[in-house]
C-alpha cells in the first residue's frame, strides 16, 4: 500500500495530470479550466477539492442537473486524485457507485471533495461528496470508486 500524500503534494501531483489531460484532444466532458478547476484547500492527506459551476445545458427534464452528470463529474474527480496520488497518467475506473442524497441544482457553484481511501499495487480506492459552496454540510452526492493502477 502506498502512503497517501499530504494535501500539498497531492494537489502540485494533479495540477500535473490536469495539464497532460489539458494537453490531449479529447473533448470529453468535464474539461479542466473550463468546466471544473482544482481548488486550494488545505485538506486531510490524500484528499482534493474541486469545483464546478453548474449550468442549463446539464438539465435534465425537472430543471436539476441530470444524476449522468453528477456522476461524470464525481467519477473525474476521484479519476483525477487516483492519478495524481499513484503517479500514472490514467486510471481507468474499474467500478464506481453514485448515491444521489439530494438534487443538484442548475446555476450553482458546486464544490467536489474526493478522498483516498486505499491505494494498492493494482488497483486505488476513493470517495467523494458533492455539495453546495455556500453550503458544505449539505451533501447533494456521495461516491466510491475503485481505479485500475496500470504499472
Amino acid at each position: 500500500m502506498t502512503e497517501l500524500m499530504s494535501n500539498r503534494e497531492l494537489r502540485q501531483c494533479a495540477r500535473q495530470s490536469i495539464a497532460l489531460r489539458l494537453r490531449s484532444d479529447a473533448q470529453a466532458w468535464p474539461r479542466f479550466g473550463r468546466d471544473i478547476t482544482l481548488a486550494d484547500e488545505d485538506g486531510p492527506d490524500g484528499s482534493l477539492l474541486f469545483a464546478c459551476h453548474t449550468d442549463p445545458s446539464m438539465s435534465n427534464p425537472l430543471g436539476i442537473v441530470h444524476g449522468g452528470v453528477t456522476a461524470s463529474l464525481l467519477d473525474t474527480c476521484m479519476g483525477v486524485t487516483c492519478s495524481a496520488q499513484c503517479g500514472r497518467a490514467a486510471t481507468p475506473t474499474v467500478t464506481m457507485t453514485v448515491n444521489y442524497v439530494r438534487p443538484v441544482p442548475l446555476d450553482a457553484e458546486l464544490r467536489v471533495r474526493t478522498r483516498t481511501v486505499r491505494i494498492g499495487r493494482t488497483t486505488g480506492q476513493l470517495s467523494a461528496e458533492a455539495f453546495l459552496a455556500d453550503s458544505p454540510a449539505l451533501i447533494l452526492a456521495t461516491a466510491t470508486g475503485v481505479y485500475a493502477i496500470r504499472r
